[in-house]
């Protein structure tokens, strides 16, 4: 898989960031796209994509990610939204749950689901045990963080039971 990197306006902090998302790509892509690949048991369908570089939260359509973070969570970041990247053009369906900040609960329980155990392949435990971290701080709004929800769902389950759930996504 290609992915392009472009920062939204000429900022110099967008560059940077777009050099190094490009580098973490050249250097760690293939491992992270057969890692996902992998641990999700689907493929890929996307060939091409491009990424904008800017200053607010990652989102994965349009892809868009954060300049502001550490390489560590740039790599973090990028896998995380590969997943939901992954699990939309592979149309795999999840339950809605209503209730308030619920988008942002149904898009990432299934994503949980495999990402703990990606990023622990990709970078071992101590990564993804300070990415959660990251990702549940990352709620700034009133409320408890749909992020904190999802990943507390997911990671009340252990490895197996994570996996044999998420093969139920699969079979939807």
């Amino acid at each position: 898989m290609i992915i392009n990197f472009y920062p939204e306006y000429d900022n110099a902090e967008f560059e940077k960031a777009t050099k190094e998302y490009a580098k973490i790509w050249t250097e760690e892509g293939d491992r992270i796209t057969k890692t996902i690949e992998k641990v999700s048991g689907l493929k890929f369908k996307e060939k091409i994509i491009n990424a904008i570089i800017y200053g607010r939260i990652s989102l994965s359509h349009p892809l868009q990610l954060q300049s502001g973070l550490s390489l560590e969570e740039k790599r973090g970041t990028i896998t995380h939204e590969l997943c939901h990247r992954l699990l939309w053009k592979n149309k795999i369906k999840w339950e809605k749950i209503k209730g308030k900040n619920g988008f942002y609960l149904l898009t990432h329980r299934p994503v949980d689901l495999i990402l703990y155990d990606i990023w622990v392949e990709l970078y071992e435990e101590d990564f993804a045990k300070k990415h959660v971290k990251h990702e549940i701080n990352l709620w700034n709004e009133k409320g408890i963080s749909p992020y904190k929800a999802a990943w507390d769902w997911a990671l009340s389950m252990t490895k197996e039971q994570r996996q044999k759930l998420w093969r139920k996504y699969l079979k939807k």
